[in-house]
């Protein structure tokens, strides 16, 4: 019978006053909200319902687009880590003695960045965003530990030794600055308007960061840096007018580091004109090109590559590209080029998919760093723009690279988890507005303020 019943029997027969329904129907109300929702009795203290399965199951469970992102991070390190090998045998064999050498120090900086993918992807990227200052000191400190202790190879000191391992902080000051702007441009809810907005404190410790990595010198690390924090800064709500005056500003420095070099002013005029100088600032681009036009649809075979026998500088590295052109052919390397175009729809499907501000940004920040990465090496392979050092993301040879980009993509797999998480209210409106379609065709409950079927007036 419940409550309505019990006040019905309670009356007169024939006779039903509306002030019992409307009490039985409150009783039933604040039974319901007892059982389902969370409430604050009397006493102030919260009761928490043991079991909310929409929300938990948000926050535990993986969607097909984590999967699909997490199967092609898989196959494209796979895929690097078979053509490192191939690149790498010769020269690994003539200078360590071992044509294992490269592969095994890469796949064990595989399996750690394994680790960091999967730490990263269980753990809620706002607590990220809240400890990237640490980060940010961290980083800066390692890339002025760089200038007094690190090693010098070809001209520039670019890592730190510490023991067997070899770590690059330029590699994690890409993380650390995309982190930071991220967590502070998000959290500007209007638009940027004012200049002290916009360079504080982000691009300040940007510019910081710049000027430790281009002392080492690394210009190609430099500029990715520096691209990091410029397309989150493009992507918030900032002036196009402001954001254009700093991109101008950000070509003019990148030309003026590269006209007092000397060495970066050959590279760039080599890049103009490879064939002028041959066998000096041309030589890197022309046997790139060497090698892609070698291995034409199909490819000669893999492990059949002639430009890495000490023809190809950093074939392993700077140049996996033109390797995986060669032995592959045109059908590997639109292979490269597919996967990327994969990650970069599934970077942006998160993105639009993030349950606020924070996640959409740090997801297009993420989507365009690795992209911008990919194409500026991909870019100079092909001899369309100049040679700037800079890894092929997930294929090159590097663990410090390798590991920050299973880091990346791991914090896109924790934005995508915890898409939903963020908007209870409108997941409230939706169940409600479910529930009205679900009574589309009932009668409508009766108004409090009226009695039932066959109530009398007095």
């Amino acid at each position: 019978m419940g409550e309505r019943g019990h006040a019905r029997a309670e009356q007169p027969r024939g006779r039903r006053p509306p002030e019992a329904l409307v009490e039985a129907r409150r009783r039933a109300a604040e039974r319901e909200a007892r059982k389902n929702a969370t409430f604050r009795p009397q006493g102030g203290s919260r009761v928490i319902p043991l079991k909310d399965r929409t929300r938990r199951s948000r926050k535990a469970g993986f969607t097909g687009t984590d999967y699909t992102l997490l199967a092609v991070v898989m196959l494209m390190s796979l895929y690097g880590m078979v053509m490192i090998f191939s690149a790498s045998s010769g020269a690994a064999l003539h200078n360590y003695g071992s044509s294992y050498y490269f592969i095994v120090r890469q796949a064990a900086w595989f399996g750690v960045g394994m680790v960091a993918m999967a730490a990263l992807a269980n753990t809620d990227y706002r607590k990220l965003l809240k400890v990237s200052p640490l980060l940010v000191a961290v980083s800066l400190a390692a890339l002025a530990a760089v200038l007094l202790f690190g090693k010098e190879v070809y001209g520039s000191k670019r890592s730190l030794e510490l023991g067997p391992l070899v770590m690059q902080p330029s590699e994690l000051a890409k993380l650390s600055i995309l982190l930071f702007a991220v967590s502070w441009y998000g959290r500007e809810k209007g638009r940027l308007e004012s200049w002290r907005e916009i360079c504080m404190p982000v691009l300040a410790v940007t510019a910081a960061a710049c000027l430790l990595i281009i002392l080492e010198p690394d210009l190609g690390s430099m500029l990715i840096v520096g691209l990091s924090a410029f397309a989150v800064l493009f992507l918030s709500h900032a002036k196009r007018g402001k954001i254009f005056a700093l991109a101008l500003a950000g070509m003019g420095l990148t030309a003026f580091f590269i006209f007092i070099s000397p060495y970066r002013r050959a590279r760039f005029i080599a890049f103009l004109d490879p064939w002028s100088a041959p066998r000096e600032g041309g030589f890197h681009i022309i046997q790139s090109l060497l090698a892609l036009g070698s291995g034409r649809v199909a490819g000669l075979g893999l492990g059949m590559s002639r430009q890495k026998f000490f023809y190809l500088p950093n074939a392993h590295t700077d140049f996996i590209f033109s390797i995986i052109g060669e032995e592959l052919g045109l059908v590997g390397s639109l292979a490269v080029i597919a996967l990327f175009a994969v990650f970069i729809y599934l970077g942006l499907k998160i993105s639009r998919g993030a349950g606020d501000g924070y996640g959409r940004l740090l997801a297009m920040g993420i989507t365009c760093l690795i992209g911008a990465q990919a194409l500026v090496n991909m870019g100079a392979a092909c001899g369309v723009m100049p040679i700037t050092g800079i890894t092929l993301p997930f294929f090159s040879y590097g663990g410090s690279s390798l590991v920050i980009c299973l880091s990346l993509a791991g914090i896109l797999v924790s934005v995508s988890r915890r898409g939903g998480t963020a908007r209870p209210g409108m997941d409230r409106r939706k169940r409600r507005e479910s529930g009205d379609m679900r009574r589309g065709n009932r009668r409508p409950p009766p108004s409090p303020s009226r009695g039932g079927r066959g109530a009398r007036i007095a």
